[in-house]
């Protein structure tokens, strides 16, 4: 049996099941900066997963400079936060805490891969307490530097500072995108957590995926040893 070294975490839809409040806060949004709001099909096959750039660009259909970026990512991430607020499901999923704990008590090396910016995850930091199970200088998001999924850029570098070979992490992730990406890094297992077991995600197989949880506590974790 494979014996896995590490752990990446997507974080959105993956560690939390916000994806309902930030497919709300774009469709709030491009309803302003254009004629109709996302549709679901949209969301899924263009959205998730990608940068706030990536995205902008496609709804405005040009070229952003970075302080335009910055200005319409600020504004949509208002509203999504606030969103979240609101929201009194906006926690770790069901056996995230427990899962967390068996890593950091283990010193299985770990870290969260996201598409979302800066100001995101210190707000997740601040309303999840993030630092309890990651080293925060460690999480890997939109810096500006990196190409959006479905590129696999973003896994590529969570294994390089998890000092870990791709074919030795494990990741967990929830949008086709990101399941692309993982494989186009050369992830060792992808599992895709996807909350209803009856979601299907488009392509998954072809990528890579042989395992699919609703939460983790569907996680078999000795299956996989992380090399212990």
């Amino acid at each position: 049996m494979k014996r896995y070294k590490s752990v990446i975490f997507d974080f959105n839809g993956t560690l939390v099941f916000d994806t309902k409040n930030h497919d709300r806060a774009w469709k709030i949004i491009t309803s302003k900066y254009r004629d109709t709001p996302f549709s679901d099909e949209e969301l899924e096959k263009n959205i998730h997963g990608r940068t706030n750039r990536a995205i902008f660009e496609y709804i405005t259909n040009r070229k952003l400079s970075e302080s335009d970026v910055e200005k319409f990512s600020e504004e949509k991430e208002l509203i999504y936060q606030q969103l979240c607020r609101e929201d009194k499901n906006f926690h770790l999923i069901q056996g995230a805490e427990d899962f967390l704990n068996y890593l950091r008590d283990n010193k299985i090396p770990r870290t969260i891969a996201t598409a979302s910016n800066r100001m995101n995850v210190d707000f997740y930091v601040e309303m999840l307490h993030l630092e309890r199970w990651f080293d925060l200088d460690k999480i890997v998001y939109d810096d500006g530097t990196l190409e959006g999924k479905p590129k696999p850029d973003i896994y590529e570098k969570a294994a390089k500072i998890l000092q870990t070979k791709p074919e030795d992490c494990i990741v967990f992730e929830d949008a086709i995108l990101g399941i692309e990406s993982a494989c186009r890094a050369g992830i060792g297992e992808i599992i895709a957590v996807v909350g209803d077991k009856s979601k299907q995600l488009s392509g998954e197989k072809k990528f890579g995926v042989k395992e699919r949880i609703e939460n983790f506590s569907d996680f078999k974790r000795n299956k996989l040893l992380f090399g212990l």
